[in-house]
């Protein structure tokens, strides 16, 4: 559960760094990058050390998969340790505003994941 929360935080997170963070409050609406701006504040003040780090990076190179999949990986570590913080996490993102079409998709060992978008699709998984 906790990757899947690191995950969504991070999709929310990237299209405000992206912005440069405060920029987007003058130009998007502003309860949603006000959000945002939240996101980030409460992401700086609960990470600490390495995963402060990772975070420090990621604003550096928003776009970087490398620096996205270290937060990811970091808040969920924190979230695991400290999963007292996973309600409030979860009340900020619902404040945040899907950049666009986002999707979530864990699947496990030996599994098989499909996604499509569009209307009147199908999608057939057979055996292997």
């Amino acid at each position: 559960m906790s990757i899947e929360l690191a995950t969504t935080a991070v999709a929310a997170l990237s299209p405000y760094l992206k912005e440069a963070g405060m920029e987007l409050a003058k130009n998007a609406g502003k309860e949603s990058a006000s959000a945002g701006v939240k996101l980030l504040t409460w992401m700086h003040e609960k990470l600490s050390g390495r995963a402060k780090k990772a975070l420090s990076n990621l604003e550096q190179k928003p776009d970087s998969e490398l620096h996205q999949d270290d937060v990811r990986t970091q808040l969920a570590k924190l979230l695991e340790s400290q999963p007292e913080l996973i309600p409030e996490l979860r009340a900020l993102l619902t404040k945040v505003k899907a950049p666009g079409d986002v999707m979530t998709q864990t699947v496990g060992e030996g599994g098989i994941g499909n996604q499509i978008k569009g209307g009147q699709n199908t999608i057939s998984i057979s055996g292997r």
